[in-house]
């Protein structure tokens, strides 16, 4: 997929080499890499912060009843010699009941996690995209392609430092979340 993406990007940018001149203009290219700006900025690194603090809360909520688990499969060890097999057999059945209620509770709150993320990532890259958008249209940028640290699974193997707007988008995405 990542290699369908670089071939797709090539051919895009090739593409517009060819036909922006055809037209008239020149074509101006720039950079951004998304995961540079979410590491390097303030809001970047809140949204950061907020997240590890959402998952934190659900990681003890997993960790607690993990451990509830652990004294319940304990405790059916230590007593399964003395109880009566009818006994016996309720209390593994109640653990097995509580063990798939763990595992729907985990999977419930890995959604939840994701499905945040999401939320919160995309309402950041929303904000990114609009200074870029401000600095490509007073800049007369025809076209601004990701850059990011994928290395060869990457649509951008190089790009010369000049192209690169990440840092400009940081300054403003930080002047821009003081207002």
């Amino acid at each position: 997929m990542k290699r369908g993406n670089m071939v797709l990007g090539t051919l895009v940018v090739l593409a517009l080499a060819v036909w922006v001149p055809a037209w008239g203009s020149e074509l101006k290219i720039g950079v951004v890499e998304p995961q540079k700006i979410l590491d390097g900025t303030k809001s970047g690194k809140k949204i950061k912060d907020s997240l590890a603090e959402y998952v934190k809360v659900r990681q003890k909520l997993i960790d607690q009843e993990e451990e509830d688990l652990k004294k319940m499969e304990e405790d059916l060890a230590k007593q399964g010699a003395v109880l009566s097999p009818e006994a016996k057999k309720e209390k593994e059945e109640s653990f097995r009941r509580r063990m798939v209620e763990y595992q729907r509770k985990v999977q419930q709150l890995n959604q939840e996690v994701q499905a945040k993320r999401k939320e919160v990532l995309d309402e950041f890259n929303k904000n990114i995209e609009q200074i870029v958008r401000g600095i490509a249209d007073k800049e007369k940028i025809t076209l601004v392609v990701e850059k990011s640290d994928n290395g060869a699974g990457s649509l951008i193997i190089y790009s010369h430092p000049s192209l690169d707007l990440t840092e400009r988008v940081m300054k403003e995405l930080d002047t821009k979340g003081a207002k």
